[in-house]
């Protein structure tokens, strides 16, 4: 019933008060031409029509294509220079130049795959030592020999450290207290001292 009245009252006053809000916020929403409307976005040929940014563009496309040009020059001269070698070789040269490239081809992959080898037993030797698996990235894998003797290396680096380290602690410790030392040699008795307090 109240707001039966309050809505009579809105009415009676000529659209004073509440009622008068809202038609302000419905009038400013039907009014657009108000707000500036927003502009939608530019297109690139829009954009480019600006002679500084097509001049812009021009630049960094034709840097591109250079960078790109460049990088294939230099793989065909790469493979330009290995077919003019194998031109001008005979047919003996070419096949022993094949089996060499071959040759190496292999000793490359077999090396890496040592490598990968010997990294995987160091980590396990560095385990079963108990040091850092973290240490076998400073490792050399030339071959088993090196290998074994840069583990030794490290090991003993790794454990100077360490004795450095708490020897380095231990001396910034407040010196251990002793244990009191009374004529009593009974060691019962010193121990019921200890726990009664009378030190």
């Amino acid at each position: 019933m109240n707001l039966q009245l309050f809505a009579e009252d809105a009415a009676d006053n000529g659209g004073d008060g509440a009622g008068e809000g809202i038609d302000n916020a419905a009038g400013a929403e039907s009014a657009p031409e108000d707000k500036p409307q927003e502009k939608p976005p530019k297109t690139f040929e829009e954009i480019l029509s600006n002679k500084d940014y097509q001049a812009e563009f021009d630049r960094r496309v034709q840097k591109a294509l250079e960078t790109q040009r460049s990088k294939l020059e230099v793989l065909f001269d790469e493979k330009a220079t290995e077919a003019e070698k194998l031109a001008k070789m005979t047919e003996k040269e070419k096949a022993q130049y094949l089996q060499q490239k071959k040759e190496k081809e292999m000793a490359d992959r077999e090396a890496a795959i040592t490598k990968r080898e010997l990294a995987a037993e160091a980590k396990n030797t560095l385990a079963e030592k108990k040091l850092p698996v973290s240490l076998a990235e400073v490792l050399n894998y030339s071959d088993a020999d090196a290998c074994k003797q840069s583990i030794e290396a490290v090991e003993k680096a790794f454990k100077e450290a360490v004795e450095a380290s708490v020897e380095e602690r231990l001396k910034g410790d407040k010196p251990l207290k002793k244990a009191p030392s009374q004529d009593d040699t009974d060691l019962a008795k010193q121990v019921e001292n200890l726990m009664m307090g009378k030190v």
